[in-house]
Protein backbone atom coordinates (compact mmCIF):
# COMPACT_ATOMS: atom_id res chain seq x y z
CA UNK A 1 0.00 0.00 0.00
CA UNK A 2 1.27 3.70 -0.84
CA UNK A 3 2.62 5.08 2.82
CA UNK A 4 0.02 7.14 4.31
CA UNK A 5 -0.10 7.94 7.78
CA UNK A 6 -2.83 6.46 9.96
CA UNK A 7 -5.26 8.49 11.37
CA UNK A 8 -5.95 10.86 9.10
CA UNK A 9 -8.98 13.04 9.46
CA UNK A 10 -8.99 16.19 7.30
CA UNK A 11 -11.74 18.62 8.45
CA UNK A 12 -11.97 20.64 5.01
CA UNK A 13 -11.11 20.38 1.53
CA UNK A 14 -8.17 23.08 1.84
CA UNK A 15 -6.44 20.65 4.68
CA UNK A 16 -6.07 17.69 2.28
CA UNK A 17 -2.08 18.14 1.46
CA UNK A 18 -1.08 18.77 -2.49
CA UNK A 19 0.70 15.68 -2.69
CA UNK A 20 -1.91 13.03 -1.69
CA UNK A 21 -1.98 10.28 -4.14
CA UNK A 22 -3.85 8.95 -6.34
CA UNK A 23 -7.05 6.75 -4.52
CA UNK A 24 -10.25 5.30 -4.17
CA UNK A 25 -12.88 7.16 -2.40
CA UNK A 26 -16.27 6.13 -0.66
CA UNK A 27 -18.83 8.79 0.03
CA UNK A 28 -21.71 9.01 2.09
CA UNK A 29 -23.27 10.12 5.20
CA UNK A 30 -21.73 6.72 7.17
CA UNK A 31 -24.04 7.86 10.26
CA UNK A 32 -23.62 4.74 12.83
CA UNK A 33 -21.18 2.91 10.54
CA UNK A 34 -23.30 -0.29 10.66
CA UNK A 35 -22.89 -3.20 8.77
CA UNK A 36 -24.05 -1.93 5.23
CA UNK A 37 -21.08 0.69 5.43
CA UNK A 38 -18.82 -2.01 6.42
CA UNK A 39 -19.32 -4.01 3.33
CA UNK A 40 -19.33 -0.52 1.38
CA UNK A 41 -15.52 0.27 3.17
CA UNK A 42 -14.69 -3.71 2.42
CA UNK A 43 -15.76 -3.38 -1.30
CA UNK A 44 -13.71 -0.23 -1.38
CA UNK A 45 -10.87 -1.21 0.33
CA UNK A 46 -10.58 -4.53 -2.13
CA UNK A 47 -10.36 -1.86 -5.29
CA UNK A 48 -8.04 0.14 -4.02
CA UNK A 49 -5.49 -2.55 -3.83
CA UNK A 50 -2.11 -0.84 -2.81
CA UNK A 51 -4.17 2.76 -3.40
CA UNK A 52 -5.35 4.67 0.20
CA UNK A 53 -8.86 4.75 0.68
CA UNK A 54 -10.51 7.98 1.59
CA UNK A 55 -13.82 8.24 3.26
CA UNK A 56 -15.78 11.28 2.41
CA UNK A 57 -18.84 12.20 5.13
CA UNK A 58 -20.65 15.36 5.84
CA UNK A 59 -21.39 17.49 8.71
CA UNK A 60 -24.73 18.59 9.65
CA UNK A 61 -26.46 15.68 7.97
CA UNK A 62 -27.59 16.84 4.23
CA UNK A 63 -31.44 15.94 5.03
CA UNK A 64 -30.92 19.03 8.07
CA UNK A 65 -29.37 21.08 5.81
CA UNK A 66 -31.50 20.83 2.89
CA UNK A 67 -35.27 20.73 5.04
CA UNK A 68 -36.29 17.09 4.30
CA UNK A 69 -38.36 15.75 6.18
CA UNK A 70 -36.22 12.94 8.04
CA UNK A 71 -35.04 12.03 11.03
CA UNK A 72 -31.28 12.50 11.51
CA UNK A 73 -30.73 11.95 15.21
CA UNK A 74 -27.03 11.24 15.44
CA UNK A 75 -26.08 7.81 15.66
CA UNK A 76 -22.54 8.61 15.93
CA UNK A 77 -19.86 11.62 16.76
CA UNK A 78 -18.27 12.71 13.33
CA UNK A 79 -15.14 11.88 15.50
CA UNK A 80 -16.50 8.19 15.87
CA UNK A 81 -17.11 7.78 12.55
CA UNK A 82 -13.95 8.68 11.87
CA UNK A 83 -12.48 6.01 14.36
CA UNK A 84 -14.80 3.16 13.00
CA UNK A 85 -13.49 4.11 9.84
CA UNK A 86 -10.56 3.32 10.40
CA UNK A 87 -10.45 0.31 12.31
CA UNK A 88 -12.30 -0.70 9.27
CA UNK A 89 -9.17 -0.12 6.78
CA UNK A 90 -9.93 3.83 5.74
CA UNK A 91 -6.56 5.56 5.50
CA UNK A 92 -8.33 8.75 5.80
CA UNK A 93 -11.50 10.53 6.70
CA UNK A 94 -12.47 13.93 4.79
CA UNK A 95 -15.40 15.22 6.49
CA UNK A 96 -17.02 17.98 4.22
CA UNK A 97 -19.16 20.71 6.13
CA UNK A 98 -22.73 20.58 3.90
CA UNK A 99 -23.82 23.91 3.12
CA UNK A 100 -26.08 25.36 0.87
CA UNK A 101 -22.89 26.01 -1.43
CA UNK A 102 -21.74 22.13 -1.61
CA UNK A 103 -25.55 21.29 -2.07
CA UNK A 104 -25.58 23.47 -5.06
CA UNK A 105 -22.63 22.17 -6.52
CA UNK A 106 -23.29 20.59 -10.29
CA UNK A 107 -22.21 16.82 -10.30
CA UNK A 108 -19.53 17.77 -12.45
CA UNK A 109 -17.92 20.26 -10.37
CA UNK A 110 -17.94 17.92 -7.12
CA UNK A 111 -16.13 15.94 -9.20
CA UNK A 112 -13.75 18.12 -10.78
CA UNK A 113 -13.68 19.91 -7.37
CA UNK A 114 -13.84 17.61 -4.48
CA UNK A 115 -13.24 14.04 -5.93
CA UNK A 116 -10.47 14.77 -8.82
CA UNK A 117 -9.28 17.97 -7.84
CA UNK A 118 -8.78 17.71 -4.39
CA UNK A 119 -8.72 14.14 -3.42
CA UNK A 120 -7.13 12.80 -7.00
CA UNK A 121 -9.45 10.13 -6.68
CA UNK A 122 -8.64 7.29 -9.63
CA UNK A 123 -11.98 5.54 -8.71
CA UNK A 124 -15.06 6.11 -6.53
CA UNK A 125 -17.15 2.85 -4.77
CA UNK A 126 -20.62 3.58 -3.17
CA UNK A 127 -23.87 2.54 -2.67
CA UNK A 128 -26.22 1.47 -5.33
CA UNK A 129 -28.55 4.42 -4.71
CA UNK A 130 -26.19 6.90 -3.77
CA UNK A 131 -27.02 10.44 -5.79
CA UNK A 132 -24.96 13.65 -5.44
CA UNK A 133 -24.45 17.26 -7.00
CA UNK A 134 -27.50 19.92 -7.00
CA UNK A 135 -30.69 18.10 -6.51
CA UNK A 136 -29.40 14.60 -6.53
CA UNK A 137 -28.74 14.89 -9.96
CA UNK A 138 -25.71 12.16 -10.36
CA UNK A 139 -25.59 8.89 -9.73
CA UNK A 140 -22.60 6.15 -10.23
CA UNK A 141 -22.92 6.37 -14.05
CA UNK A 142 -22.63 10.15 -13.96
CA UNK A 143 -19.54 9.53 -12.15
CA UNK A 144 -18.31 7.38 -15.33
CA UNK A 145 -19.77 9.23 -17.58
CA UNK A 146 -17.48 12.04 -16.31
CA UNK A 147 -14.21 9.60 -16.66
CA UNK A 148 -14.01 8.57 -13.33
CA UNK A 149 -14.26 4.19 -13.15
CA UNK A 150 -17.47 3.93 -10.12
CA UNK A 151 -18.82 1.09 -8.53
CA UNK A 152 -22.15 0.75 -7.08
CA UNK A 153 -22.52 -1.35 -4.21
CA UNK A 154 -25.78 -3.26 -3.70
CA UNK A 155 -26.95 -2.76 -0.50
CA UNK A 156 -27.12 -4.90 2.95
CA UNK A 157 -30.67 -6.05 2.83
CA UNK A 158 -32.63 -3.91 5.91
CA UNK A 159 -29.28 -2.79 7.36
CA UNK A 160 -29.67 1.13 6.89
CA UNK A 161 -29.32 4.41 9.47
CA UNK A 162 -33.48 5.02 9.28
CA UNK A 163 -33.78 1.52 10.44
CA UNK A 164 -31.42 1.50 13.48
CA UNK A 165 -32.79 5.00 14.11
CA UNK A 166 -36.74 3.07 14.21
CA UNK A 167 -35.36 0.38 15.97
CA UNK A 168 -34.12 2.93 19.06
CA UNK A 169 -36.94 4.81 18.86
CA UNK A 170 -39.11 1.44 19.43
CA UNK A 171 -36.32 0.58 22.31
CA UNK A 172 -35.36 -2.38 20.92
CA UNK A 173 -31.47 -1.57 21.05
CA UNK A 174 -30.59 -5.52 21.16
CA UNK A 175 -31.95 -5.29 17.18
CA UNK A 176 -30.23 -2.23 16.29
CA UNK A 177 -27.04 -3.52 17.70
CA UNK A 178 -27.62 -6.44 15.58
CA UNK A 179 -27.40 -4.09 12.09
CA UNK A 180 -24.81 -1.62 13.94
CA UNK A 181 -22.56 -4.86 13.89
CA UNK A 182 -22.30 -3.69 18.12
CA UNK A 183 -23.72 -1.84 20.86
CA UNK A 184 -25.84 1.65 19.76
CA UNK A 185 -23.73 3.87 21.32
CA UNK A 186 -23.42 8.15 22.87
CA UNK A 187 -20.95 9.83 24.42
CA UNK A 188 -20.98 12.28 26.81
CA UNK A 189 -20.34 14.36 29.85
CA UNK A 190 -21.01 12.86 33.24
CA UNK A 191 -21.88 15.13 36.52
CA UNK A 192 -23.15 13.73 39.40
CA UNK A 193 -24.57 10.21 37.91
CA UNK A 194 -26.51 12.06 34.99
CA UNK A 195 -24.57 11.69 31.23
CA UNK A 196 -25.89 14.56 28.94
CA UNK A 197 -25.63 13.38 25.62
CA UNK A 198 -25.14 16.37 22.81
CA UNK A 199 -28.78 17.87 21.48
CA UNK A 200 -29.89 15.23 18.48
CA UNK A 201 -28.09 12.55 20.08
CA UNK A 202 -30.13 9.21 18.96
CA UNK A 203 -31.32 7.19 22.20
CA UNK A 204 -33.96 5.16 23.03
CA UNK A 205 -37.20 5.91 24.44
CA UNK A 206 -37.00 6.53 28.42
CA UNK A 207 -36.63 3.74 30.79
CA UNK A 208 -34.12 1.17 32.09
CA UNK A 209 -31.64 -0.60 29.87
CA UNK A 210 -28.77 -2.86 30.49
CA UNK A 211 -25.33 -2.20 29.34
CA UNK A 212 -21.80 -0.64 30.04
CA UNK A 213 -20.01 2.50 30.60
CA UNK A 214 -16.89 2.97 29.78
CA UNK A 215 -16.63 -1.06 29.52
CA UNK A 216 -17.90 -1.46 32.47
CA UNK A 217 -21.30 -3.43 32.78
CA UNK A 218 -24.15 -1.13 34.11
CA UNK A 219 -27.90 -0.36 34.57
CA UNK A 220 -28.82 2.50 32.82
CA UNK A 221 -31.55 4.89 33.07
CA UNK A 222 -32.39 7.11 29.38
CA UNK A 223 -34.87 10.00 31.01
CA UNK A 224 -35.75 13.28 29.46
CA UNK A 225 -32.56 13.00 26.75
CA UNK A 226 -30.17 12.08 29.61
CA UNK A 227 -29.08 8.59 30.91
CA UNK A 228 -28.55 8.52 34.59
CA UNK A 229 -25.05 6.33 34.83
CA UNK A 230 -23.45 5.92 38.42
CA UNK A 231 -19.77 6.87 38.08
CA UNK A 232 -17.36 9.41 38.31
CA UNK A 233 -17.72 13.05 36.92
CA UNK A 234 -16.02 13.22 32.77
CA UNK A 235 -16.23 12.26 29.48
CA UNK A 236 -18.28 9.06 29.39
CA UNK A 237 -19.43 6.82 26.65
CA UNK A 238 -22.48 4.26 27.27
CA UNK A 239 -23.27 1.01 25.16
CA UNK A 240 -26.92 -0.51 25.31
CA UNK A 241 -27.05 -3.78 25.29
CA UNK A 242 -30.99 -4.58 26.14
CA UNK A 243 -34.14 -3.39 27.63
CA UNK A 244 -34.15 -4.13 31.50
CA UNK A 245 -36.35 -7.06 32.37
CA UNK A 246 -37.04 -7.66 35.81
CA UNK A 247 -36.11 -10.98 37.19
Amino acid sequence: MTAVREGLVWRSLTEVPASWPGCVVTIGVFDGVHRGHAHLIATAREVAGDRPVVLVTFDPHPARVLGLPRDTSALSTVSRRAELGHLLGVDAVLVLPFTPALAALTPASFVADVLVGALHAEAVVVGANFTFGHRGAGTAQTLRDLGLPAVGVELVHGCSSTRVRELLRSGDVRAAALLLGRPHRVEGMRAAGVVAVPPGTALPPDGRYTGTVDGHAAELVVAAGTVLAAGPDGPAAVEFADRFTAA
